[in-house]
């Protein structure tokens, strides 16, 4: 009797250990392998089977001690499967069954001492739920204790449980997966459908533009420059002035072409003064006569240069060559400022005959056609803007306040109310058409280029 309750208490420790490793398994294949080759730490067995299937559906052999996996087209596995349908076609009870040959009905009755031993134990795996999963079927060759038949009973349904918990752990696994897969899938399809929407947007057919700073300029001033060499003494007019032609603008000082007549004038007096004692001596004696002559050819001289002067005094007041606007800067930056002969000083332009005036970076560049769209958006009131078209594009690029630019000029659609001259504003030109890829890509493209080489 002692020794029987050792065996019970080692069983119901060993139900234990394996009820807690069937828990722990990773998926069914680990559940099936520790089913059939572990079970001995609580009972004896000369071979065990885990079968999955019931009433309602066709059962099969998914483990077997000793096998590392069951082929269905074994003989001995086939002889297992029509032993186990006949099982359970006849089972009407939920605990474990003893069998033996005699049990088995047919052809397969009798080839049971040829596959098994004696006596075996059909252990069905039912959940807390009811729902059937499989049996477990173990055999040996002596006949099954009644101890031994409880603890079995008893691990079926840690086994039933636990197997359960492995399937749903399992669909819920490959339910995540389809899940994942799906959205992956879904992301990719978006992917690919954005990629394509992008290229078929990079391919739209666009206008390219661009823009660059522009002013509003005279068309065809008149310049004045200074008449000769001097210093601007005085300005007449202001800028932006409307003047009259003959209106005087501005005139040069004065003081050194008036020392210079004194000086003229005085050395013009001295041969004068000379002329008239050498015309009293020139009556009685020859050489007077011949002096004279002298003299008056030097009185002819100087006169010529007095006039010369004079007319220089006269060129240092500049008029207006025409009817306009008197276009220059700050005055105060000319006054005392020396001047050459030739030197623009400012321009007279008509207030109504006006151009615009662009510089175009050579960052910037791109394909431009005469006649081209010219758009002026003002500094000064964005929201308006005025038309034009191209009328010229420089050849060479200048450097214009400090950037490599092109000068390009366009003339103003609209002629009524023009734009007044010094307006800034922001010009866009249109080019060539092209695509939106283009258009978007065309600087890092060009910046690429001038990198690479290619």
């Amino acid at each position: 009797m002692p020794m029987q309750g050792e065996k019970l208490i080692l069983g119901l420790s060993a139900l234990l250990q394996l009820g807690k490793r069937a828990f722990a398994a990773e998926n069914e294949n680990s559940f099936g392998f520790l089913v059939v080759n572990e079970t001995h730490l609580m009972t004896t067995y000369r071979q065990a089977v885990l079968w999955q299937g019931s009433k309602a559906e066709e059962g099969k052999v998914i483990a077997v001690s000793g096998s590392p996996e069951p082929s269905n087209r074994a003989p001995y596995i086939a002889w297992l499967t029509r032993v186990f349908d006949q099982i359970s076609t006849k089972q009407e009870h939920l605990v474990p069954l003893c069998l033996t040959a005699a049990d088995i009905a047919g052809e397969d009755g009798t080839a049971w001492e040829q596959w098994l031993p004696a006596h075996a134990i059909w252990a069905p795996l039912v959940t807390g739920l009811g729902e059937h999963l499989g049996a477990l079927f173990l055999v040996k060759s002596v006949p099954w204790t009644e101890p031994e038949i409880k603890l079995i009973g008893k691990l079926a349904d840690t086994y039933a449980n636990a197997w359960k918990l492995i399937k749903s752990r399992s669909l819920n696994q490959c339910l995540w997966f389809k899940i994942k897969a799906s959205f992956s899938l879904r992301k990719t399809r978006v992917q690919i459908g954005l990629l394509l929407v992008f290229v078929l947007a990079g391919l739209l057919p666009v206008q390219q533009t661009v823009l660059a700073p522009a002013t509003v300029v005279a068309k065809d001033p008149a310049p004045v420059r200074s008449p000769l060499d001097g210093v601007v003494e005085y300005f007449y007019v202001q800028p932006n002035q409307i003047i009259k032609k003959g209106d005087l603008l501005f005139r040069l000082d004065q003081a050194s072409l008036t020392n210079k007549l004194d000086v003229e004038n005085k050395i013009f007096a001295a041969i004068q003064e000379e002329y008239r004692q050498i015309l009293k001596m020139a009556v009685t004696d020859t050489a007077s006569r011949v002096q004279k002559g002298i003299l008056e050819k030097r009185m002819e001289q100087q006169a010529a240069e007095i006039n010369g002067v004079q007319l220089l005094l006269n060129r240092i007041f500049v008029p207006a060559p025409r009817d306009g606007l008197a276009i220059f800067d700050n005055p105060n930056q000319w006054l005392g400022k020396p001047v050459l002969i030739g030197e623009k000083i400012l321009d007279v332009a008509d207030p109504n005959a006006v151009e615009l005036e662009i510089r175009l970076p050579v960052s910037d560049t791109i394909v431009i056609e005469l006649g081209a769209k010219v758009t002026l958006y003002p500094n000064i009131d964005p929201l308006s803007s005025q038309v034009g078209t191209l009328t010229r594009i420089g050849y060479n690029a200048l450097e214009i306040e400090g950037v490599l630019s092109y000068r390009l000029k366009a003339d103003f659609v609209q002629k009524k109310d023009p734009p007044r001259i010094g307006l800034r504003g922001t010009a866009k030109i249109q080019g060539q058409q092209t695509t939106l890829f283009y258009y978007l890509f065309r600087r890092p493209l060009a910046l690429l280029r001038q990198r690479v080489g290619l």
